[in-house]
């Protein structure tokens, strides 16, 4: 009796492991076929901005690390070495989003979000070009910063081993946070979405009483 009960558990069991393994399989097509995208970032300090036609842009002084407390502490201490009169040059925060995968990607938008009120809080975006903040349900097309043809919906292509920049303007941002109601440490993240529907977040904070001051009119976001 007990041995015909082992023989009909053994069939079912090679059907488990067949189907877990099938679904194995297929998740890892799945992921295969996503483009994987990677976003680091720093903040960072440039004592002016490269000359006209000057080919190299490291040449300029600058100093930077991984947190902007870390920058605000390092930063005292670049000016005095240099000489450098602040605010001469601008703070900011730089990200990279490099394709590590073998798909080409196509980035939709490029966002600066985060949440205002209590947890769970409504999702928002600060617009750095319009120097304003917006509900996210409500942005649209505002507030994308991926390029020069995001208005046109034309995406960014990353090829496989390439990336893309962009950098921020440290007051810039805190200028717009505290004229917003939001001051404080504030954490954002930079959310690039692709034309497949995947989203990809890096999260990075500022802090208004460290950046907040009034800023040069000419300083603007730019993607490298």
């Amino acid at each position: 009796m007990m041995g015909e009960e082992l023989a009909g558990v053994g069939p079912a069991v090679v059907s488990v492991l067949a189907l877990v393994i099938s679904l194995l399989n297929l998740y890892l097509q799945r992921r295969d076929r996503k483009p994987r995208l990677k976003i680091r970032a720093r903040y960072e300090y440039r004592a002016g901005v490269p000359k006209a036609g000057s080919p190299d842009s490291s040449a300029v002084p600058q100093v930077h690390d991984e947190s902007q407390e870390g920058l605000y502490l390092r930063l005292g201490d670049f000016l005095r070495e240099r000489g450098v009169g602040y605010p001469r040059g601008s703070p900011v925060v730089r990200f990279a989003i490099s394709n590590e995968g073998e798909r080409v990607a196509y980035l939709n938008a490029v966002r600066l979000v985060f949440r205002a009120g209590r947890p769970p809080g409504r999702r928002m975006v600060l617009d750095p070009i319009q120097k304003k903040v917006l509900p996210l349900n409500l942005a649209r097309d505002a507030a994308n910063v991926a390029g020069s043809g995001a208005a046109e919906g034309l995406p960014v292509e990353i090829v496989p081993g390439d990336g893309v920049g962009y950098k921020f303007s440290l007051t810039r941002l805190a200028n717009t946070l505290e004229k917003e109601g939001h001051a404080g440490n504030v954490r954002l993240s930079l959310e690039a979405t692709d034309r497949l529907g995947n989203a990809y977040r890096r999260p990075f904070r500022v802090n208004t009483d460290l950046w907040a001051y009034h800023e040069d009119p000419a300083q603007e976001p730019e993607s490298d």
